[in-house]
């Protein structure tokens, strides 16, 4: 909140005397107290962020310019719990349509910017035991994988699959184990001329354990299957860097393994985790250079098929006056992971990148966050696109909840 000088507060005290005159005349607030939710609706909760960010690009390669740029983030979302354990959730974006991003460059003369259906699911969570839970849900929705941040070398956080997802965990006690087991089918593209449309389905079983000194070890395996991946143009709003493609087709296929594991402990009082993911494309063609125009004649077609990504995560910018810093370091060859829902701040986003993430962050108060994050990328294999392009990105936030 901020305080108005003498100049703002008269238009202001202007226009709610205005405003009381009127409601006064048409009964407004005489209706005020009709205003009902549908009494199916057992409670309701609202809450969103605004982030603002300021962006520097510094790039090398033939064909490259540095860009700046200043952008902003607001979401706005809404629970609302039904009977029977089912709940509805929504959530609306800035953006341009990405499915990789919500973010709104500050550009075109300050002309007006887009609000996105970001996430519109039912998420349904049955009673099962004090030991476990499940749950179902549809609709265009969050991602209920178990990820870390590691994670975003297969999926960028911005990412709200579309389709359907199952999941549950359950507690043995006896051993001080927690075993949990999700899966996501995404419906990634409809096309009215064929049958076969694209899908992602994944599947993911992991477990967690408590370790001495307050300390604890997640790990989950996934299995990332996609179906009729080359049949089609996939529908990407953004189409990223790296796989590549004969025309605006996928030329290889993909059945990405990824396995994530994090180590959660402390030093003092301040929270550590370690965090480490590691993938392989195991459907990745061993040859390609049957495909026109995916590799250049006389040159090596290779797989292309592997990626990691490991770092730590030192302190947790949350509570008010808390700071974290952290490094990570990451590689993702051509076809390691399907690009266009990859991370799109590593370079230009996408695969085909190697580098290095540094940030740090500091809340001020419980409902804001500063932070500075850094990467340093550049191309792995040349002869696919980017091409030759090393990119260093620096991002600048303040993010602010409500």
């Amino acid at each position: 909140m901020y305080a108005m000088n003498k100049t703002q507060k008269r238009p202001a005290g202007i226009f709610l005397a205005w405003f009381a005159l009127w409601a006064a005349s048409t009964g407004a607030y005489a209706q005020a107290d009709k205003i009902k939710l549908s009494e199916h609706i057992q409670s309701i909760k609202f809450g969103g962020d605004l982030r603002l960010r300021h962006e520097n690009f510094n790039k090398r390669g033939l064909g490259t310019t540095d860009r700046n740029r200043n952008r902003l983030r607001l979401r706005l979302g809404a629970e609302m719990q039904l009977p029977h354990d089912l709940s509805a959730k929504l959530r609306l974006a800035s953006g341009t349509g990405e499915q990789v991003s919500t973010n709104q460059t500050y550009t075109g003369m300050s002309s007006q910017k887009n609000i996105f259906i970001d996430q519109a699911f039912l998420h349904w969570t049955p009673a099962v035991s004090e030991r476990g839970s499940a749950y179902l849900a549809s609709g265009k929705m969050q991602n209920l994988l178990w990820r870390t941040y590691s994670s975003d070398l297969i999926w960028d956080d911005d990412v709200s699959p579309e389709g359907f997802a199952e999941g549950g965990e359950w507690l043995f006690a006896e051993a001080g184990v927690t075993v949990f087991g999700n899966a996501l089918q995404m419906a990634v593209s409809e096309n009215g001329n064929t049958s076969k449309n694209p899908w992602l389905f994944s599947q993911q079983l992991g477990a967690e354990t408590r370790l001495p000194l307050e300390s604890r070890m997640r790990l989950a395996g996934t299995y990332h299957k996609w179906s009729n991946e080359n049949r089609g143009n996939l529908g990407a709003a953004a189409v990223q860097d790296g796989n590549r493609r004969a025309g605006t087709l996928q030329a290889n296929r993909f059945g990405v393994g990824e396995l994530t594991g994090e180590f959660s402990s402390w030093i003092g009082r301040m929270p550590i985790s370690f965090q480490a993911t590691v993938a392989r494309n195991f459907r990745a063609r061993g040859d390609l250079s049957s495909v026109a125009a995916v590799c250049p004649a006389g040159t090596p077609c290779p797989q292309a098929r592997d990626g990691y990504q490991i770092g730590a995560v030192l302190g947790r910018a949350k509570a008010a006056g808390t700071w974290e810093a952290a490094w990570f370091k990451k590689y993702a060859q051509t076809d390691a992971t399907m690009a266009d829902i990859a991370d799109s701040d590593f370079g230009d986003g996408g695969t085909n990148r190697r580098g290095h993430i540094f940030w740090a962050a500091y809340a001020p108060t419980d409902w804001m966050q500063l932070k500075a994050k850094y990467f340093v990328t550049e191309t792995i294999d040349t002869q696919f696109n980017p091409g030759d392009k090393a990119v260093n990105r620096l991002q600048i936030d303040m993010s602010v909840k409500f």
